[in-house]
């Protein structure tokens, strides 16, 4: 029985690679959102309603995301079998790391209430929560990061598709966190520190993807897209979708289609 199919990568025309610089920039336009949004937030305080709809519309986004711009690219640059592997190592990673999180009091993070801390005894001190949140921000972030600069090995340009998405993706969570944070007594000039760090490190972690992996094979670099795409998926189900349906109910299905097909739509008309 003929295997080859498995292993074969599909063939692509490449537009010649970007930069370190570009890696870094791309990134941080895309988290950035995430810096603003909770600036924002800390002085609107959106309602519980208004950031459901908006993780609704955000996990079609994701999903979107994760099938046409990272697991079709991961396939296409190192074949079935490494994409595969890569998408289940990077589920796997997520629901481990945020066990973890969770049992440092860190639930529902894109929470309008209490920024997403779960303070449960008097000695959980600002700090620990403080690292706790930024470690939950960088769980979530880190492999939308990475995707941006390990795309940039082969494209001049990353998608912008894919620079959209992650950046409406980030607003719900930078608005609760900015609400939630403020109204447990944290300083503004502390949150926007906390979250100005985590947009800091996702940009560094998509320059450091583009320089380490620069000199690698297109095996590795397809299963580490696709390990992305499996901590992308990852964090819709347990974190977005569930905070989403408690308000939303029925129309998460319509708000998250609305968001998947206008991903969708970007990801076929925008340039790649």
């Amino acid at each position: 029985m003929d295997l080859s199919w498995l292993f074969a990568v599909a063939p692509t025309a490449s537009v010649g690679q970007g930069t370190p610089y570009e890696a870094f920039g791309w990134a941080f336009l895309a988290t950035a959102s995430l810096l603003i949004s909770a600036w924002i937030g800390s002085f609107t305080h959106p309602s519980k309603r208004i950031t459901a709809v908006m993780l609704a519309f955000s996990a079609g986004l994701l999903i979107s995301l994760l099938s046409y711009d990272l697991l079709e690219v991961a396939y296409e640059t190192a074949g079935l079998v490494p994409a595969l592997f890569g998408f289940f190592v990077g589920l796997c990673l997520f629901v481990l790391f945020n066990r973890l999180l969770q049992s440092r009091g860190v639930q529902r993070r894109c929470s309008v209430t209490h920024g997403g801390l779960r303070q449960e005894s008097a000695d959980d001190s600002a700090q620990t929560a403080g690292m706790s949140l930024v470690i939950g921000a960088l769980i979530d972030g880190i492999p939308e990061a990475a995707s941006i600069g390990i795309s940039l090995l082969e494209n001049r340009i990353v998608s912008l598709s894919v620079i959209i998405s992650v950046a409406i993706t980030n607003i719900p969570e930078g608005l609760a966190s900015g609400a939630g944070l403020q109204r447990s007594g944290w300083r503004l000039k502390t949150i926007l520190l906390m979250w100005g760090g985590v947009v800091l490190i996702c940009s560094f972690t998509s320059l450091l993807s583009f320089v380490f992996l620069k000199g690698t094979g297109p095996i590795l670099q397809g299963a580490l897209i696709a390990l992305a795409g499996g901590g992308v998926l990852a964090m819709t189900l347990q974190t977005v979708v569930p905070e989403a349906f408690e308000e939303t109910h029925d129309m998460v299905s319509i708000l998250g289609g609305s968001g998947f097909a206008i991903a969708f739509v970007l990801s076929r008309l925008l340039p790649h």
